[in-house]
């Protein structure tokens, strides 16, 4: 698999290159003027990635967290779902390092083969990091009124969780 790897990214850059000069298109300068945009795309959503990052550091450190479990957890006892997988399912949306920090700290509870862990892997890989991805995307395009995209995004993050509870329940159970 690695020589297939080591092999497939020349060849596409190489198709790419060949297929620019086919077209008559200056390979070199359209590459200085895509990573030039790429730094002012960079410049213009770095304050909304720092203010995201700020904001989830804060809700970390002022118990956010273990006040949003008690509030939900009676809720989501509805659902079966299993009160180590709660912090899980809070910082999910908010952030992806976060939400690996605290998958690690579940298996390390749980253990590697429980029906506790695979139900966490499934959540991790059920839905994105909703906050930071609204915030890049709309940061970047300068959209304020952001309607109903983080009522429908935490609708759908938490059809993925309950999803993937009923689905390991069966499968594992």
């Amino acid at each position: 698999m690695d020589i297939f790897s080591n092999i497939l990214i020349p060849i596409i850059i190489l198709t790419i290159i060949t297929y620019g000069k086919l077209k008559g298109i200056d390979i070199y300068e359209s590459f200085i003027r895509g990573a030039f945009d790429g730094i002012k795309t960079t410049y213009k959503i770095a304050p909304y990635i720092f203010g995201i990052f700020l904001a989830i550091g804060i809700f970390k450190v002022g118990y956010g967290i273990e006040i949003l479990e008690g509030l939900f957890y009676p809720v989501l006892k509805i659902f079966s779902i299993p009160k180590e997988l709660l912090s899980l399912i809070i910082i999910k949306p908010l952030s992806g390092s976060g939400t690996l920090a605290i998958y690690k700290d579940i298996i390390s509870r749980v253990g590697i083969d429980s029906i506790k862990e695979k139900m966490g892997a499934t959540i991790v890989g059920s839905s994105e990091t909703i906050f930071y991805t609204m915030a890049i995307y709309y940061g970047n395009l300068k959209i304020k009124n952001i309607r109903y995209t983080l009522v429908c995004a935490l609708i759908s993050h938490m059809a993925g969780v309950i999803a993937s509870v009923f689905i390991c329940n069966i499968i594992f159970n």
